[in-house]
């Protein structure tokens, strides 16, 4: 009809809907919030060393600029890079469209929905890096206090080791030797015994085996334990083999397992 050909073809926009690329938006988002992901992984400590600055202890305002900063200029950068991708029809290109569909940018609808997932994604980021930064200092008080405990128990240990040096060498506690099993009792000896008034050490006394040995044997076997660069405390034991008591040192740290007596 005449009124229909004067109207004439009309310029339409077309459909976002009818794109490939608007079919892709969830591929490339998805892409986005991995490669996001990744980077704050990746660029974690070089903020970390940041934050360590002196003005930017205390949680101050200045710290959460450099956060915010940071994980903004790594969403841009990431979404700048899938942009370009789909622009140059890379190897990735098939993920967001052929060339044609870089129309798809134009559109402010979809401005919108990428500026809303680009902040979804920017506070996930955030998120991530707070949280394995929480999981790092928990690491580190853990190790913290595994090095002061070994610390501690290495005194202790040094204490106890002087303090059996002395024991050895001193004449006013020589006739006291306090049991190396359970550490509280006393060693005595008879005609037939060395044991322990508080636990079931016992060990059989001949002419030469006698408390004085086994006194000295223990204060030995305490130095070459030293010597050996080990400062846990070792622990004592004894195993009985063909009726035969044998009193032992041991040591997980040195792997340490010898005859004392």
């Amino acid at each position: 009809m005449v009124g229909d050909e004067e109207k004439g073809p009309q310029n339409c926009r077309p459909s976002l809907k009818t794109h490939a690329s608007f079919n892709n938006y969830p591929s490339w988002k998805h892409k986005l919030r991995e490669n996001c992901f990744k980077r704050v992984r990746e660029d974690r400590t070089r903020l970390l060393w940041k934050l360590r600055l002196p003005e930017c202890e205390d949680h101050s305002p200045k710290s959460k600029g450099i956060v915010n900063s940071t994980f903004r200029d790594i969403v841009s950068d990431e979404l700048r890079k899938i942009k370009e991708t789909s622009f140059h029809g890379s190897s990735e290109a098939k993920m967001f469209g052929t060339a044609t569909d870089d129309k798809i940018w134009e559109y402010d609808c979809l401005y919108t929905a990428y500026e809303v997932d680009c902040e979804e994604i920017l506070l996930e980021t955030q998120r991530i890096f707070y949280e394995d930064l929480m999981m790092m200092e928990e690491t580190t008080k853990v190790s913290e206090s595994y090095v002061k405990t070994m610390e501690d128990e290495e005194d202790e240990y040094l204490a106890h080791a002087v303090y059996e040096h002395m024991q050895l060498n001193s004449e006013k506690v020589k006739e006291k030797v306090y049991c190396p099993v359970c550490k509280r009792g006393e060693l005595h000896e008879n005609g037939y015994h060395i044991y322990c008034n508080q636990c079931e050490l016992k060990l059989k006394r001949g002419d030469e085996v006698n408390l004085n040995l086994l006194q000295l044997r223990l204060g030995e076997v305490h130095a070459e334990h030293l010597d050996r660069g080990c400062r846990l405390r070792p622990e004592f034991c004894t195993e009985t083999i063909f009726e035969l008591t044998a009193l032992y040192i041991k040591c997980q740290g040195c792997n340490t397992f010898e005859v004392v007596l």
